[in-house]
């Protein structure tokens, strides 16, 4: 069988799977009859996440066992016992609790989520999985510079979309309205953390990846800067008036290369620099060749 067929098959059952097997139909009925009722479904292999039918995060997480299932197997073949991970962005904590398992107890993970109720999931699903002394969680934005800054809010479930810029682009989950949330640095905060190295970034906040990374210069100008998984998106960056190859342009002057990868989770070369990021992409970035 050619591998072209062997992805339309795939791609079909996934599609499947999605709209007509038994757990999509249980996760209607819960969405139509009792969308404030959690669920408690499993994550990975062996760990466990609560999730509400309203959750976009969530339904994948409860349907296919991990959202963005290449990404997260990237940064699990990535992770060793006693690194340490940054995921910027955590929402309700996938990655998050990905991460503590492969780190360990010798390892640390820092967490970064400015929604006031998914920095409560996030907080509830670290202690459903007894990582709390692995994990130190943050309830604010990653940004440029220490302050206040202002965050989109959608209906509940639709918070992944929640930016610092004001793109309003997302078919059926509308901006409600805004508020103020709290703001610093990577720099700031590893200084008043001690945090003595960072192995790996996950950074997915919407179009604010560069405000985030120009905050982080001096961990990211060292030779041992950490590995960086981060998305590609115009239709987020130009919410806050920028194309997204900025991000890109800024980490190859800060000495990084761009990576692709694939389904497995492997890297599968260098990324060849695209005219712009109309269609959205995950990058791997990384001084060290191989980063796997």
């Amino acid at each position: 069988m050619s591998s072209v067929t062997t992805r339309t098959i795939n791609s079909l059952a996934h599609r499947l799977r999605n709209t007509a097997g038994p757990r999509n139909i249980i996760w209607k009925h819960k969405e139509k009859h009792h969308p404030d009722i959690p669920i408690i479904t499993r994550l990975g292999r062996d760990l466990k996440v609560r999730v509400y039918p309203t959750d976009i995060i969530g339904r994948a997480i409860y349907l296919n066992g991990m959202f963005e299932i290449a990404e997260c197997r990237f940064v699990m073949n990535f992770l060793k016992p006693g690194m340490v991970f940054f995921d910027i962005g955590a929402n309700l904590g996938q990655y998050t609790l990905l991460a503590a398992q492969q780190v360990g107890s010798k390892g640390e993970v820092h967490s970064f989520e400015p929604s006031d109720r998914m920095f409560k999931e996030l907080a509830f699903n670290v202690t459903l999985n007894n990582f709390n002394d692995i994990c130190r969680l943050n309830n604010w934005a990653v940004s440029d510079s220490i302050g206040t800054a202002r965050l989109s809010c959608r209906q509940a479930g639709a918070e992944v979309f929640g930016s610092l810029g004001n793109q309003d682009w997302v078919d059926g989950y509308p901006i409600t309205g805004y508020r103020q949330v709290k703001t610093s640095t990577l720099d700031e905060y590893i200084r008043q953390q001690n945090v003595e190295h960072v192995d790996l970034i996950k950074m997915d906040i919407e179009g604010a990846e560069l405000l985030a990374l120009r905050g982080g210069q001096q961990l990211l100008s060292e030779s041992q800067a950490p590995a960086i998984v981060l998305e590609m998106a115009d239709v987020n960056t130009e919410g806050l008036g920028y194309k997204a190859l900025e991000t890109w342009d800024y980490l190859l002057a800060m000495g990084y290369q761009m990576y692709r990868f694939d389904q497995s989770g492997c890297i599968c070369g260098l990324a060849k620099r695209p005219q712009d990021f109309v269609i959205s992409q995950n990058l791997a970035a990384s001084k060290r060749i191989p980063i796997l």
